[in-house]
């Protein structure tokens, strides 16, 4: 062979490698840009997404809403604790009695807090509602989960 024809396949090897080192690069950087993307790009959003919460801002909740919830129930024997949060847009109200009561009669006492959220809210919220008793007489009829839909004004338990 000749020493020009050794300096070609040098100079086809050598372009060869660049063409390959180039194509490793691009693709070392697509896939931390595909990375990055996936696992960071949403971080600073809320956790609820961008459209969740929309209008929110035109249903303000009471500030005291779980005192007056709780006061509905202050005067009723046979409830021990009353506990609500709200996350989002939606509203959860915990009763737990003390005493042995009927599902029905406590299911009524539950939809009496819908009366504190207010009309115009209830389109908005979804209330969700736990039922306990932790009285000391047998009860297998509790745990009791309620849900009221924002569509809808029934809560369907």
């Amino acid at each position: 062979m000749s020493k020009k024809s050794k300096r070609n396949n040098a100079k086809q090897d050598n372009t060869m490698l660049a063409i390959l080192i180039v194509m490793l690069v691009v693709s070392f950087v697509v896939i931390v840009f595909l990375f990055y993307k996936y696992f960071y790009s949403g971080i600073s959003t809320s956790k609820y997404g961008d459209t969740r919460l929309e209008g929110i801002e035109n249903y303000k909740l009471s500030d005291t809403l779980s005192e007056d919830i709780s006061s509905i129930y202050k005067d009723e024997k046979s409830v021990n604790k009353v506990n609500v949060t709200t996350e989002g847009r939606i509203i959860y109200i915990s009763l737990d009695f003390k005493e042995s009561i009927k599902v029905d009669t406590a299911k009524n006492l539950a939809i009496k807090a819908l009366d504190k959220v207010g009309e115009e809210n209830l389109t908005y919220y979804e209330i969700q509602f736990i039922l306990t008793y932790s009285g000391e007489d047998e009860n297998t009829n509790f745990p009791v989960f309620g849900s009221k839909n924002s569509n809808s004004l029934k809560v369907v338990w």
